[in-house]
């Protein structure tokens, strides 16, 4: 006589794409191609906070999350300093960054 064997299921939590657009956008060095770099993390990392109620991560990810973000506005500053034709774009992204981290910092 066989037996069915259950199986439990696990739960494995992918790594989230935010965490490759953030490395890709730091470590860009082509000033043409950083500001696109850094809007495509942005909209990762906004995309993981509205996916926040329905997937919940850790305290730990949100402060990664925070992080990343001030990481991201210093390194635009830092871009800035370096490419001066460019002021509007960064001082955008940059509001961007800032309001997004005020709407999400209180989940």
């Amino acid at each position: 006589m066989m037996f069915k064997r259950e199986i439990p299921h696990i739960t494995v939590r992918p790594p989230h794409s935010w965490h490759e657009a953030y490395a890709s956008a730091l470590r860009e060095s082509d000033p043409d191609k950083f500001i696109g770099r850094v809007e495509y993390a942005i909209s990762t990392i906004e995309r993981r906070y509205s996916e926040w109620e329905t997937d919940p991560g850790t305290p730990a990810e949100l402060t990664a999350l925070q992080k990343c973000i001030s990481a991201l506005v210093r390194r635009m500053k830092q871009q800035q300093m370096c490419r001066l034709e460019q002021p509007v774009l960064l001082v955008q992204a940059e509001a961007q960054i800032r309001q997004s981290l005020r709407v999400h910092s209180n989940i």
